[in-house]
């Protein structure tokens, strides 16, 4: 198709065309499925809360069953198809995730719209981990980082947009959040669509992410540091799944928050977290170190239980914040040591995805009961001793896997 349709173009556009290559289409096309995930993230919550009227427990549970059937859509459905083009993988998530978010409107009933957003989260699991794999495939130490840095900048940024855009929606009609989101998806796939067809050197790469062919590629040279690095990505998003499912009715209910107030709270949580982001893709201080992972948890684990102290907006949004920044450097460690080394990586991005949607659905769940049945206090609490535990267990197996290597 795309050679049927050069003959069309101007001479200077297809010479200029003809030096773009992925990252033109993955960093736009992470930024708008970033935008739409956190509109319509936000946007649910409000939404079933108004039309289905589900308790504190139901939307923790909402949450957490979204991130199950994303991990089963990771570790089990998406590799049945690991012999296609990542962008033909990422091009029909897209579009799938835009027809599932839409049916949820038409829903009658609670389970009606837990049946549309768990097939939105299998639709979305053949678009990180594949767009992931394929960006980082055939680079190495810092510029790999670099690389991986400028894709966590751009869905970071999309973050801090959408769930701005999701509380202005939310307060004028619990359906629009996901109308904007559907729509975001269906261009975003229509992008990927263009790129493919119009792009010489898109079309050109016909490398797969197959396990075989990784293996003739490229000899298994991991780094031991994936496994803390994955305890920290874990625990980071169990309070991650607090934060975006369990916060928002608490700060409804007992704070008596506005939507667009939340929103905002919501979205701060990203601003720093961009700027941490440019800083670990320009330096290498926490390459292959256990410090900063188990630094990165205890500050964490501060913040968190600092919450507990108050209920002012303006000192949640500076706490959600820092939350973000101990945030992107768990994922960044989980991101860059679960690649660095190895073969095949869409598989270990499909590891990376299933611990972070593992993070949510404890979190999301456990946090949604203990509110419901004690109070915002205890979750805080439960929180901060898990990310603690998690930098006891980094640092065990710091010591464990460091000495085994050594002998």
């Amino acid at each position: 198709m795309g050679t049927r349709l050069g003959k069309y173009i101007p001479r200077q556009v297809r010479l200029f065309s003809a030096g773009i290559g992925k990252t033109s289409l993955i960093y736009p096309s992470a930024f708008l499925i970033a935008v739409g995930i956190s509109i319509v993230e936000l946007g649910i919550i409000f939404y079933i809360r108004e039309i289905f009227g589900a308790t504190p427990s139901q939307v923790g549970y909402f949450t957490a069953l979204w991130a199950l059937w994303y991990i089963i859509g990771c570790l089990l459905v998406r590799p049945l198809f690991s012999e296609a083009l990542p962008r033909h993988l990422f091009m029909s998530a897209t579009f799938l995730m835009s027809i599932f978010i839409l049916l949820i409107t038409f829903s009658k009933s609670f389970w009606q719209a837990y049946a549309g957003y768990s097939l939105y989260a299998v639709a979305m699991s053949f678009f990180w981990p594949p767009i992931m794999g394929w960006l980082s495939r055939d680079t190495e130490g810092a510029q790999l980082g670099k690389r991986m840095s400028y894709f966590n900048i751009s869905w970071s940024i999309g973050l801090i947009i959408g769930p701005l855009i999701a509380g202005v929606l939310s307060a004028r009609s619990p359906e629009l959040p996901l109308y904007a989101g559907s729509l975001l998806f269906f261009a975003t796939g229509l992008l990927i669509v263009a790129g493919s067809a119009l792009l010489p050197m898109i079309r050109a790469d016909r490398g797969t992410d197959s396990p075989q062919r990784s293996q003739k590629l490229k000899m298994d040279e991991s780094t031991f540091f994936r496994f803390p690095g994955w305890v920290g990505m874990f625990t980071t998003f169990v309070i991650i799944g607090v934060v975006i499912s369990i916060f928002p009715v608490f700060a409804r209910d007992e704070l008596m928050l506005r939507k667009e107030v939340i929103g905002v709270l919501m979205q701060s949580r990203t601003f720093i977290a961009t700027f941490v982001f440019i800083l670990l893709g320009h330096t290498v201080f926490w390459h292959f170190r256990i410090v900063p992972m188990v630094m990165g948890q205890v500050g964490l684990a501060i913040v968190v239980f600092a919450m507990n102290f108050t209920t002012s907006p303006p000192v949640l949004a500076v706490l959600i914040s820092l939350l973000g920044a101990f945030r992107s450097l768990s994922y960044s460690n989980s991101l860059f040591h679960g690649v660095s080394g190895s073969g095949n990586r869409a598989g270990r991005m499909a590891i990376h995805e299933a611990l972070l949607a593992a993070g949510l659905i404890f979190g999301s769940a456990l946090g949604g009961e203990l509110y419901q049945r004690y109070s915002m206090t205890a979750v805080y609490g439960f929180c901060a001793a898990v990310v603690i535990s998690g930098a006891f267990v980094q640092l065990a197996l710091h010591l464990i896997l460091r000495n085994g290597q050594d002998q």
